[in-house]
C-alpha cells in the first residue's frame, strides 16, 4: 500500500466547547474589579471568543481571575478552552486543573482536561480524566468516543472498539452525524487492527448516515485501494472531491489509483493537481512527496519509451 493511501482522520475528540476563546496574554492584570465589573468581563470574554477575537478574549478572562470573584472559577474552565482551541495544551492543562481544585463537579471541565493531557501524549492520564466523566455520567457518549481515540493511538485497537460501541449504546447520541463519526472511527480501529472487511463495513455505514462525510469516503477509499479495488477507490475519492475540491490528498490517491489501473495520464494530471493543492495550502512536505512521486513514474515511463505527459 502505498504512503500516500493510508487511511486517516484527523483525530477530533470532541470538546464542549460551552464558552471557549484566546491567547496568553503579556503579562496579568491586577486591577481590583466589582462582581459586576468581573461579570461584564467573564461575558465580554465569552463574546470575544464567539467572534474568534482570543487574544482578548485570555485577556478578559484573566482580568476576572484576577479579580477574585465569584466568577473566577468559570473564568479558568473558559481560558482553559480557549488554550485549547488554539492547541495551547499545557495551559489549558494548568486552567482546568485549577477549575476542577475549585469546584470537583464540573464533568465537563475533566473531558477537557482528558483533551489536554492526549494531546500532551499523556495518555493514561487523559484515559483517567474520561473515566471520571464517565463515573458522573455514563451516558456521556463523549468520553468512551474520547477514550477510544487514546486506545487507537496506544495501538489497543480491540478496547477502542468496545469503547466505540459504548459510545453507540448512549442515549444521548442523537445525530446521525454524531453516529457517522464514530462508525468512521470504528472503521479505521478495525483497520489498524487489518480486518479490512470489518473496516469496509464501518466506513459504509458512517457514509449511510452522513452522505457528505467525505473524511468516510476517503478512507474507504483507502481500504479499496488497498484491497486492489481500484475502480471503486476512484468512485470514493471522486465523492471526496466534489465534497471538497481542495481535498489534494485526494487527488493524490485517485492519481496512484489510476496508475495502479495502468491509466498513466490520469495519473499524472491528478498528482499535478495535487501539486497544485499543496503549494497553495504552503504544504511544502507534501507537496515535495508529491513532486518526487510525480518524477518517479515519469522515470518509468521513460525507461519504458513510453512518452511523458507534463
Amino acid at each position: 500500500m502505498s504512503k500516500y493511501c493510508t487511511a486517516f482522520f484527523k483525530l477530533c475528540l470532541i470538546v464542549c466547547l460551552l464558552l471557549f476563546s484566546g491567547e496568553q496574554p503579556t503579562e496579568a492584570l491586577s486591577e481590583i474589579l466589582s462582581s459586576s465589573q468581573a461579570s461584564d468581563l467573564f461575558y465580554q470574554g465569552i463574546e470575544q471568543t464567539e467572534k474568534s477575537n482570543y487574544s482578548q478574549a485570555i485577556l478578559d478572562f484573566t482580568q476576572v481571575i484576577n479579580s477574585e470573584s465569584k466568577w473566577v472559577t468559570a473564568a479558568y474552565t473558559n481560558r482553559c478552552l480557549v488554550h485549547l482551541n488554539l492547541n495551547q495544551n499545557q495551559a489549558a492543562k494548568s486552567d482546568c486543573t485549577e477549575a476542577i481544585k475549585r469546584n470537583s463537579n464540573q464533568t465537563d471541565v475533566y473531558l477537557n482536561l482528558g483533551l489536554a493531557e492526549y494531546r500532551l501524549g499523556n495518555y493514561y492520564q487523559a484515559l483517567s480524566q474520561y473515566q471520571e466523566v464517565i463515573k458522573r455520567d455514563k451516558e456521556n457518549y463523549q468520553a468512551y468516543y474520547n477514550q477510544g481515540l487514546v486506545y487507537v493511538a496506544l495501538q489497543d485497537y480491540s478496547q477502542a472498539l468496545k469503547n466505540y460501541e459504548q459510545a453507540l449504546l448512549s442515549e444521548k447520541l442523537e445525530t446521525d452525524e454524531q453516529k457517522s463519526l464514530i462508525y468512521n472511527e470504528k472503521g479505521l480501529a478495525y483497520f489498524n487492527s487489518g480486518d479490512m472487511a470489518n473496516s469496509l463495513t464501518e466506513l459504509t455505514q458512517s457514509i449511510s448516515l452522513n452522505p457528505v462525510n467525505d473524511q468516510a469516503y476517503y478512507n474507504r477509499g483507502c481500504i479499496h485501494y488497498k484491497t486492489q479495488h481500484y475502480l471503486a477507490a476512484i468512485d470514493d475519492f471522486n465523492q471526496v472531491i466534489k465534497l471538497n475540491s481542495d481535498s489534494a490528498q485526494a487527488y493524490v490517491n485517485r492519481g496512484i489509483s489510476y496508475y495502479a489501473m495502468g491509466l498513466e495520464q490520469a495519473a499524472l494530471r491528478d498528482l499535478n493537481r495535487a501539486l497544485h493543492q499543496f503549494d497553495k495550502q504552503e504544504q511544502l512536505i507534501a507537496y515535495q512527496q508529491t513532486l518526487n512521486l510525480i518524477n518517479q513514474l515519469k522515470e518509468k515511463r521513460e525507461i519504458s519509451g513510453q512518452s511523458i505527459l507534463a
